[in-house]
């Protein structure tokens, strides 16, 4: 999975639209000073694609998500995989109650390899609502456990990875790049 473009609105400390832009980056770095929002883009990309953030630990919490000072919020993540470009997007609500839920969530696949998933280009649906986290699951060959795992750690959850017994290190990576084959 390579992203390429991630946009926030109402997520996190993002209270008004920006645009994470990843399409001439072969590598990136995410820097700058603690409140920066290094850590919600992070958590954007891994909600856009689960609906969950490892670090509220609680994978049905998604109140943490919205901005405390707007009732509704976006996320949307344009990637790609295996030569394909799809489009996931989480649209998140708070009711009068205050309460906030996902409404409205989707994976589509663009019909141009290289499209950003602009209003007017052409796409195929894959997933909708409670179909979507499966079908990411399935397109990207991680269940949410093991992509927080192995892919975005999240903070300080690297250390614990590395400090974890032998055995256990290598019983989820074997799983991760599908080594059971070779038992067989």
């Amino acid at each position: 999975m390579r992203p390429v473009l991630l946009d926030l609105d109402g997520f996190g400390s993002f209270r008004s639209p920006s645009t994470v832009d990843f399409r001439e980056a072969d590598y990136f770095a995410l820097v700058g000073p603690t409140g920066a929002g290094k850590s919600t883009v992070i958590d954007a990309m891994v909600f856009a694609l689960y609906g969950s953030v490892p670090r509220w630990d609680d994978r049905r919490a998604v109140g943490w998500a919205l901005a405390p000072s707007v009732s509704r919020g976006l996320v949307r993540l344009v990637f790609d995989v295996g030569g394909a470009r799809y489009v996931v997007l989480r649209e998140l609500r708070r009711s009068a109650r205050g309460a906030v839920t996902v409404k409205n969530a989707r994976l589509e696949r663009l019909a141009s390899p290289s499209g950003t998933g602009a209003p007017d280009e052409r796409t195929v649906a894959v997933a909708a609502d409670s179909e979507v986290t499966p079908a990411v699951e399935r397109l990207l060959g991680l269940a949410y456990e093991h992509f927080v795992t192995c892919v975005m750690l999240p903070q300080g959850d690297f250390a614990e990875f590395l400090h974890e017994k032998p055995a256990k290190r290598q019983e989820t990576l074997a799983r991760l790049l599908g080594l059971e084959v070779y038992r067989q």
